[in-house]
């Protein structure tokens, strides 16, 4: 049995118990009575009532808890206190209605001093308890936002350090195409346009993807990755591109519109268009990707795809709460949309 079960199971009877003894001590003790000299059904049936009042009251307890359970790390003393002053209004009417029920089994009307030495040992020891409970789980909520925030630091550094490994690959060949460039004479105008947008390609995803850049930036790389792809492209290709100028000066991490748009060019087919729309509303980036695709485009994503999972990783870590990632396919047609709130 796990521990959580057994605390369950034993906590109520540890509270009806010091309540019990507590009503008890100050009840007895100034008038010198001894109440294990009466019939032992008494004591029994008092015992099992205090213990009956303290699992219904433990559940109201957990109910309170469970429903502020995702405001945990919003709680402050005022909440706290209010949520306090609820179940010991709550406990109050379960206790007393219950003093009355267990004095009417042991033959002792309970008197005015009665309900209000009850009162007292009740709100004290529920200070105590409703601590421990409220308490644990705080530090519950503690350890696990301390743990996901750890979790979220290891995985920025398992994804700097993949950078790291992998940027020497696109360095080489930056410093080769440069090379080539130079190499080929200056009348074979096309390959090294082609070449000279490469270039820019990798310059850009080399030197200015490690900090936030202004939208203006990643707005240029894109129309560099699509004059480079306009060269290999068929000549039919329809193409609308549109950038809200409110954009500009935004700042936003570097290549997250980048796998949208590539994933576009990779599988455009059909009656062959691709759109491309960013607007700004209300400090929100909407970005959507709309393309024709193939009949059997199914059948070739499985061999490759722009790794949407990567992409839900980079945004979970650069804007945790503040995205949204849809795409969908019909007649047709794929889009693909990206709401960040910059």
């Amino acid at each position: 049995m796990k521990k959580r079960s057994i605390w369950f199971w034993i906590s109520p009877m540890i509270f009806a118990f010091t309540v019990l003894t507590g009503i008890r001590l100050v009840s007895d003790t100034p008038t010198g009575y001894k109440f294990w000299e009466r019939p032992v059904g008494f004591n029994l049936i008092e015992i099992t009532a205090v213990i009956i009042l303290a699992y219904i009251f433990q559940l109201i307890i957990y109910f309170f808890l469970k429903r502020s359970n995702s405001k945990t790390g919003k709680l402050n003393f005022r909440k706290l206190l209010l949520e306090y002053l609820y179940i010991l209004l709550i406990g109050i009417l379960v206790v007393n209605p219950g003093l009355v029920i267990i004095h009417y089994f042991t033959n002792d009307p309970p008197g005015l001093d009665d309900f209000v030495i009850a009162t007292i040992i009740f709100s004290l020891c529920l200070i105590i308890i409703y601590s421990i409970y409220r308490g644990k789980q705080i530090l519950d909520a503690y350890v696990a936002e301390k743990l996901q925030t750890q979790r979220v630091k290891n995985m920025q550094i398992e994804t700097e350090l993949k950078f790291l490994k992998a940027q020497f690959h696109p360095h080489f060949l930056f410093n080769a195409l440069n090379t080539i460039y130079f190499q080929i004479d200056e009348a074979n105008e096309t390959p090294r346009n082609t070449i000279e947008k490469l270039s820019e390609l990798l310059r850009y995803q080399l030197y200015d993807v490690n900090h936030p850049v202004n939208m203006e930036q990643e707005f240029n790389f894109i129309y560099t990755y699509i004059d480079f792809q306009k060269i290999r492209m068929k000549d039919s290709l329809q193409l609308e591109v549109s950038f809200d100028p409110q954009l500009s000066s935004k700042k936003i991490h570097p290549l997250l519109l980048f796998p949208l748009i590539e994933n576009a060019f990779k599988y455009v087919g059909g009656e062959y268009w691709i759109k491309i729309d960013a607007k700004l509303e209300k400090n929100t980036l909407l970005f959507e990707v709309t393309n024709a695709i193939p009949d059997n485009v199914e059948a070739k994503a499985k061999k490759g795809g722009i790794g949407l999972e990567n992409l839900r990783r980079r945004l979970d870590i650069l804007y945790p709460g503040k995205y949204n990632l849809f795409t969908s396919k019909a007649n047709d047609i794929y889009v693909a949309k990206l709401i960040i709130e910059l």
